[in-house]
């Protein structure tokens, strides 16, 4: 079967699920005039109209939403409670509609309604048999748009066609037109009968003259916002619902305008996925990187700039002539685009020039392939089940942004005193495209010219952080790969020195022990088949070379010649089994200080508490500091937790680059890169957080997902990722996600197709906004949704699924737990062991979870993040056409309104990413964390205070501690010039508090069992602990060790109860 013929068998199966779902909750689902043995309303809850409430009493049974006709120059008219509008946004709704705008000169447009009812029958003995369907047989009316006003017209029993004709302006008539459910229910009787079904309304034009409603963006007044503005100019809205959503067919839109409109209540999005940039004959293979000549290495880096630059050429002209982009605004920000896409062009040459230039760097380059190509092969291999034998890997090729990327950084990572290390360079790339290879393949080159300038290096060259304990473990195994790759060509290498490269696991104890002896119980109780909630060095389930499956039997805890962790496989071909080069215990990190480390950010909160963080910047004299630090998923460093990252920052910055202050010797700043797919004012963010300008990568063209490096693909090429919405307003939220879910579920059983194409749709992965939220889902899952399978599946003449196999990936998780479960959910359905069915998840999920196999996702309620909803929709769908849910709230405000403007959201939804903020030195940030800034750098910087037992020393460091001050207020000067007066009085008070304690108390420690001998003490103490005033007026100080939490966390666990004969 070929790619295209299985691209359009899973589509077909995705459509099928789709409509299976709209029969479930719309209907009909047998048929125009089925016959259904069920009440109406308890059948379809979607696309229901109901009667009108007879009196006051009912209408506050309905819980009718205060809310009423749009504002502004929509509001020309009716705006009364009683309008269609209104009562379209009532808890149980009598009315459905739309607006749109039309050129006047259109003259009419025809409306085409459509509905059906449901009549009880009853037998000869008056006993209720079913409902018939009966369809509403109207014709189409014609409205004319000369005449502004109301107009309503009674096209079948109790329901009425609305249309609100707004007077013109600027050429332009706005219309409303609704259906009207206009029978009154009385309390206590049943309203099926009276309801309407199915409803929905159709408006044509003879020609394409319904014209876009989008409101113009004011070019000057945000440059993301401008840059928007451009990408999304041909994103049109023709309409919008009111309690539903509308849509149009995009193929037919001429000119900005369309002549068709409808209402929908699943409405749906077709979202298609960027694929990378094509260049003409270039050998961007990693082999023949590693090995051509240096005049075919450079023809080809050399011609993929020259194409570049080719393209940009022609976008300009395009420009030039109008061809592209119409209105002086909109050219004078393509114009800023092209100036940032030829500055990037430069800064990849330059890093071409490097390589001509510069044997080291060349010959790190050629290693660097290498080692990525050795990675690859391996990565697709084991993927693949690790069968036969593994691939050299010669057919492995640099996507053109990836080796740009790669070029454009060279200059700054190799020379030190490069202006690049002011930059902080930002990868944008959709998810799924590639981001973690582009900067693998820097880690490598770094780790590798480091050997090259000096065989005996050592020390830490490279700092990857990410949020998220889910996605750094998961990083971590790709890694792992590249590491193993590292270490196989510097054994083929003899001069790049006889010390194994080696990568460390930096994070949390609640993941990883942080000593060997920690390790070494947790061993002993796994091997007693006990669970471990925390402290868990299980951490790699599988080698990252051959493929095995790795247990605590390959863990060992050693102590000769000193403790440390050894992690083997068994494996007898595997190159590695006599030991990985990989270290998960902090003891061992500290010690071997590996030449890569990944870690949480919120590890950095130890610099004030443990000294031996500081070997890992070299702080002892041995080895050399960080060059590289790598910010995974930058959006997420925002908010509180993006200000204390922000305001320890200042303290990485000094440990990599500010020399000893009582040593002198030769440091610069690090490198930093970052990547993201979603964000928006980076260089404001990056220039808080990492006091850096910033510089986009790859910068932006002037279409969305076109930029030379990337192009959208087409749906025979990449699987598309479709959304779709459901809301049900005369039902609640949970009632209407076991409908959805059961629904899906069902569908993946029953849709003809074999397992392959099954396979993608099988496991639902349900992503909540709370763990609250997601708690009752779990119940529910478990009883009412395993319940109504059997429902389904009877109406359906089909076998019901296998009982519902249920997971979940949250924060609830032991980190023991987590690599187990992601494995699981990497089984396939006919496979050895059995998929899940469901896996429940909140923002643990959103980034970093590449399951390739995972297609259907359901979202609880719109998340309260655009940048959050696009990252965690795009868990699924990365290989297959994808199928998006989102089960909209309509008892929230919010959901309602994404949910009626769901085509225009989801046609441009990066333009929807909200800005991010961090601000490190606002008030509140330095009463949380200032004091542990400091005592970090003087612990870091500061040799006499460095120890635990050094504390009381500060008065003997006072001008050492004064430099300190300057340096942290330097940096407030740049990123926050208001704070900075206010920072300085703030350390001078810190500063007095902790030299007059020093030396009233010579056995103060940074920390102690004896509080009133301690400088420092865990947040949760101090709010226990009545002697201990929560402030920094006095010692000891409470002070962080998670950037995330103040209080301590206690989790309850359920034990279950054995059976008492």
């Amino acid at each position: 079967m070929s790619v295209q013929e299985e691209l359009a068998e899973k589509y077909r199966f995705r459509e099928e699920m789709v409509d299976a779902l709209e029969a479930d909750l719309i209907g009909p689902g047998e048929g125009e005039h089925e016959v259904i043995g069920e009440a109406p309303l308890s059948r379809y809850i979607v696309g229901a109209l109901w009667p009108r409430p007879a009196d006051e009493e009912d209408a506050e049974d309905v819980e009718q939403e205060h809310e009423t006709e749009p504002t502004g120059a929509e509001a020309d008219g009716e705006s009364d409670e009683g309008s269609p509008v209104a009562q379209a946004r009532m808890r149980f709704p009598s009315s459905v509609g739309m607006t749109f705008s039309v050129r006047a000169s259109a003259g009419s447009v025809t409306i085409t309604p459509r509905a059906a009812r449901y009549q009880q029958l009853i037998d000869d003995d008056e006993a209720a048999e079913g409902w018939t369907r009966i369809p509403l047989e109207a014709e189409a009316v014609g409205q004319q748009l000369q005449r502004p006003g109301v107009y309503r017209d009674d096209i079948g029993p109790g329901l009425q066609l609305y249309r609100f004709v707004r007077p013109e302006r600027d050429g332009k008539v706005t219309v409303t037109v609704a259906l009207n459910n206009t029978a009154i229910s009385v309390k206590g009787d049943m309203r099926d009968a009276i309801s309407w079904f199915q409803v929905g309304i159709t408006v044509q034009t003879q020609h394409a003259d319904i014209v876009d409603r989008s409101v113009a963006h004011n070019i000057g007044s945000d440059p993301d916002l401008d840059t928007a503005a451009l990408m999304y100019r041909n994103a049109h809205t023709f309409a919008i619902g009111h309690g539903c959503a509308a849509e149009w067919d995009l193929d037919s839109v001429d000119n900005g305008a369309v002549a068709k409109v409808s209402t929908t209540f699943i409405p749906t999005h077709e979202v298609h996925r960027a694929k990378p940039g094509k260049v003409k004959n270039l050998d961007l293979r990693m082999a023949s990187l590693a090995d051509d000549p240096i005049d075919t290495i450079s023809e080809n880096l050399r011609g993929l700039t020259g194409q570049y630059r080719e393209w940009i050429g022609t976008i300009e002209a395009d420009i030039q002539n109008g061809d592209a982009v119409a209105g002086d605004d909109l050219k004078g920000v393509a114009a800023r685009h092209i100036a940032e896409m030829r500055k990037a062009a430069d800064r990849i040459d330059a890093g071409i020039r490097l390589l001509e230039d510069n044997p080291e760097a060349l010959r790190a380059f050629r290693l660097a392939n290498r080692a990525m190509q050795l990675q690859r092969a391996r990565q697709d291999w084991v993927r693949g089940g690790a069968k036969g034998t593994v691939g050299d890997g010669s057919d492995a090729t640099w996507r053109p942004f990836q080796i740009a990327y790669v070029l454009l950084n060279l200059p700054g990572i190799t020379d030190p005193t490069h202006d690049d290390r002011e930059v902080a360079d930002l990868l944008w790339f959709p998810t799924g495209g590639g981001k973690t290879e582009a900067y693998l393949g820097l880690v490598a080159f770094v780790i590798l010219l480091r050997r090259i300038r000096n065989s005996s290096a050592m020390g830490v060259a490279v700092i990857m952080r990410y949020t998220l304990r889910l996605l750094t473990i998961q990083q971590f195994e790709r890694a792992s790969m590249l590491m193993c790759s590292l270490e196989t060509v510097r054994k083929d290498n003899p001069d790049l020195g006889s010390r194994p490269f080696s990568i460390g696991l930096w994070v949390g104890a609640g993941a990883t022990p942080n000593s060997v002896a920690e390790a070494r119980t947790s061993l002993k109780k796994l091997a007693m088949l006990q669970d471990l909630q925390e402290k868990n060095p299980v951490q790699l389930t599988q080698c990252p070379w051959c493929g095995a499956f790795l247990n605590h039997e390959n863990y060992s805890a050693e102590r000769r010649p000193f403790d440390h962790l050894v992690i083997a496989c068994k494996t007898p071909s595997c190159d590695f089994r006599g030991g990985l080069p990989v270290h998960l215990v902090d003891e061992d990190v500290y010690r071997e200080r590996p030449e890569l480390i990944l870690g949480t950010v919120d590890k950095f909160a130890m610099m004030a508490w443990n000294e031996n963080v500081g070997k890992l910047f070299a702080r002892d004299g041995k080895g050399t500091p960080p060059e590289l630090i790598i910010q995974d998923e930058l959006h997420l460093i925002s908010g509180p937790l993006g200000s204390m990252v922000g305001l320890y920052e200042t303290a990485v910055d000094a440990a990599c680059s500010v020399p000893s202050l009582n040593d002198e010797y030769n440091r610069a700043k690090p490198k930093v890169i970052a990547s993201t797919a979603t964000i928006r004012r980076a260089d404001e963010q990056i220039d808080s957080v990492f006091a850096r300008s910033a510089a986009l990568f790859p910068p932006p063209g002037i279409d969305p997902d076109e930029s030379f490096f990337a192009e959208p693909s087409s749906k025979d090429e990449l699987g598309t990722r479709r959304y779709v919405g459901v809301m049900a307003s005369g039902t609640s939220h949970a009632t209407l996600m076991v409908r959805v879910y059961s629904a899906l579920l069902q569908a993946a059983s029953d849709v003809e197709g074999d397992d392959d194409t099954r396979d993608p749709y099988w496991t639902l992965l349900g992503y909540f906004n709370s763990l609250r939220v997601l708690g009752s889902a779990y119940l529910q899952v478990e009883g009412d949704v395993q319940e109504r399978l059997g429902v389904v599946a009877k109406r359906n003449g089909t076998e019901k699924r296998a009982r519902v196999l249920l997971s979940e990936l949250t924060s609830r998780v032991p980190s023991s737990e987590i690599p187990g479960r992601l494995k699981a959910l990497e089984q396939r359905l006919g496979g050895k062991h059995r998929p899940n069915d469901v896996v429940l998840a909140t923002n643990m999920i959103s980034v970093g979870v590449d399951i390739d196999r995972l297609g259907l996702m359901t979202v609880m309620g719109q998340p309260q993040a655009s940048a959050e909803y696009i990252q965690a929709t795009s868990r699924v769908g990365r290989q297959h056409p994808g199928l998006v849910v989102t089960i909209f709230n309509s008892a929230r405000s919010r959901d309602r309104s994404h949910y009626e403007s769901f085509r225009p959201f989801h046609q441009s939804l990066y333009r929807a990413v909200e800005a991010t903020s961090a601000t490190p030195f606002a008030a509140r940030a330095r009463d949380r964390g200032l004091h542990g800034v400091l005592v970090s750098m003087a612990r870091l910087l500061i040799g006499g205070l460095s120890g635990n037992g050094s504390a009381h020393l500060a008065a003997d460091e006072w001008d050492a501690l004064a430099e300190v001050v300057r340096l942290i207020v330097e940096r407030v000067q740049r990123v926050a010039p208001d704070e900075a007066e206010a920072t300085e009085d703030q350390l001078a008070a810190l500063l007095k508090v902790w030299a007059d304690e020093g030396e009233k108390r010579e056995n103060m420690k940074y920390q102690n069992k004896n509080l009133e001998a301690a400088l420092l003490v865990r947040p949760e103490e101090a709010l226990t602990d009545e002697e201990i005033e929560y402030s920094q007026r006095d010692v000891p100080w409470p002070t962080l060790q998670s950037m995330r939490d103040v209080d301590a966390e206690s989790s309850l666990y359920q034990i279950p109860l054995k059976k008492v004969k």
